[in-house]
């Protein structure tokens, strides 16, 4: 009984929200609308004229920066991989494969890795820091990581890099060694992570962040801020792209973005709502690319805020929230496609650690009355008003989620609710994407919907106390730091995967996260593009392995 109740409040909330968004759309002048259409649905505005190799891409993810060694951001690797190289890059089923690098190998005692890199590649040229042809050789490889390993330089990569390189030394031309204080098991998804830049750029002062110049398959063309990035194919590189042009077309609302796929101004849409999958299922020219692995989304509480210092208190809040309910009203479809697991803890249950008996186990369940018992315990009493109050403070905080994800707002608006419920005052508040991620890491936020770090660095990042990446506010727990450091330095694979689950079974104790899903994100792709498979846009479009086109009729 209980649990339908609570279906009917979740409904009510989303159909607030979705209503809300809808006169928000329709009162606004960045997307305008057209309502005959063959989707029903509204248009972008302004098609998109395609040439005959020329890829467009709807991304909902803005660009933060094009600076290599700043970026955090999925919408950012988009496109920095088309443009630069790093060492290895990851084939669909999260193996390493050559990129620059051909082979590479370590040495016995796990310390030394040699790196071998093609003979055959440039730096891009035409764009008035190279107006010739100069090889990249593994004195460039040695600059980048040198250059990151410069805490000057301000690089995100700074605080794992140094942890992990004693030394990199130049063999040869071609060859290069990185030589580890200790050994380290995600050394090869380090080489995925770090761009390769230009000495040449940096020794000039060159702009990279309005005009990156790299060694990959595409040239930096333009970057029109919240509109779109355009490159065009390096006639230089290794081996022929088969594209003329990339345009990346920053489409901040989802419903929008699928439905310039389905008038086909755009070949991609890569991230499908739960109410635009059945559109796109049932068109003939269109087909859905699901993601093998889940996507972590999660309620995160700031541990240095006055209220959230109290791992009572969070526990408390935590049990007021019916996950269970939410995620199966905001994923439901008409086309029965499974879009989300529940998430009893932070590691996907496709990695390694990632437990789904043992966290559940571990996970503070749903039971408003007895969060309603355990605030009254910490005294926290309802006033005349239903609100919760402390020492004449009252119970209230804002809850504040990104606005380029309709799913996390959904989720803040139900969570608000929810709050509410048991009387307190938390308010959803929707602001910017990059204000919400710089705010999340100033500590500038009391409560914050997230999502990402599901990659096999993404244990570390999300529970580690030192991480410079971490995107937790003010947690830290010396017991899960160790359990983590001794992950990084375990070769077998059962015994660091049972290390990280008892350190998530630990961070779900201590409930700095109020735990959400993992989203198997859906990329609607035009049957037109060739030799691309699932979801992979997260990789270059031509390499060694691949090499992405487009037939436009």
């Amino acid at each position: 009984m209980l649990k339908k109740k609570w279906m009917s409040l979740i409904a009510l909330a989303l159909a607030s929200v979705m209503l809300l968004s809808a006169c928000a759309k329709n009162g606004g002048n960045d997307q305008k609308k057209d309502n005959n259409d063959d989707g029903g649905g509204t248009s972008t505005g302004g098609e998109v004229v395609k040439d005959a190799n020329e890829l467009v891409i709807g991304t909902y993810m803005p660009v933060t920066t094009l600076v290599p060694w700043k970026t955090t951001s999925d919408g950012d690797g988009y496109i920095l991989r088309q443009i630069y190289h790093t060492l290895v890059e990851m084939d669909q089923d999260s193996n390493f494969v050559p990129s620059l690098a051909t082979e590479w190998e370590c040495s016995e005692d796990g310390l030394t890795w040699t790196v071998k890199i093609r003979d055959d590649v440039y730096w891009q040229t035409g764009n008035g820091l190279f107006d010739e042809k100069v090889k990249v050789t593994a004195e460039d490889v040695k600059f980048s990581y040198e250059y990151y390993l410069d805490p000057a330089n301000g690089s995100v990569r700074y605080t794992e890099l140094s942890k992990t390189l004693k030394e990199i030394n130049v063999v040869d031309e071609q060859t290069v060694q990185f030589v580890t204080n200790d050994i380290d098991v995600l050394w090869e998804y380090k080489m995925y992570q770090n761009y390769i830049i230009p000495r040449q750029a940096v020794e000039q002062n060159w702009d990279l962040e309005n005009k990156p110049v790299g060694s990959g398959a595409y040239k930096f063309v333009e970057h029109v801020i919240d509109s779109q990035v355009v490159l065009e194919r390096n006639d230089e590189f290794y081996k022929e792209p088969a594209l003329d042009k990339v345009i990346f077309k920053i489409i901040s609302d989802k419903s929008v973005s699928a439905i310039a796929l389905q008038n086909q101004e755009t070949d991609m849409c890569l991230s499908v709502l739960p109410t635009e999958v059945g559109n796109i299922v049932n068109k003939d020219y269109l087909e859905l690319r699901a993601s093998e692995i889940g996507s972590y989304r999660w309620i995160g509480f700031n541990c240095k805020y006055e209220f959230f210092q109290d791992a009572e208190l969070r526990r408390a809040l935590t049990m007021a929230v019916d996950m269970n309910s939410a995620v199966e009203a905001i994923f439901k479809n008409d086309a029965g496609v499974t879009l989300a697991k529940r998430a009893y803890g932070p590691i996907s249950y496709e990695r390694p650690g990632g437990d789904e008996e043992r966290f559940k186990a571990a996970c503070i369940e749903y039971d408003p009355k007895e969060a309603e018992k355990l605030l009254d315990e910490l005294g926290w009493k309802k006033g005349s008003d239903g609100i919760r109050a402390k020492d004449g403070q009252k119970l209230s905080f804002t809850l504040q989620v990104g606005n380029n994800d309709s799913n996390r707002e959904n989720l803040a608006v139900v969570v608000s609710s929810q709050m509410k419920a048991i009387g307190v005052d938390c308010t959803a508040q929707t602001v910017e994407w990059g204000t919400h991620t710089d705010d999340i890491k100033n500590g500038n936020v009391q409560m914050y919907i997230l999502g990402g770090y599901s990659n096999l660095d993404g244990p570390y990042r999300l529970m580690h106390t030192s991480d410079t990446m971490s995107p937790n506010c003010g947690y830290s727990n010396p017991e899960v730091d160790a359990l983590l450091d001794e992950a990084w330095r375990t070769v077998d694979i059962d015994e660091r995967s049972e290390l990280q689950t008892q350190a998530a079974e630990i961070f779900i104790a201590d409930a700095p996260h109020i735990f959400g899903y993992f989203e198997y994100s859906q990329m609607g792709v035009s049957k037109a593009v060739t030799d691309f498979e699932q979801a992979s846009v997260y990789r270059s479009l031509c390499n060694e392995f691949r090499n992405v086109g487009v037939n436009h009729k």
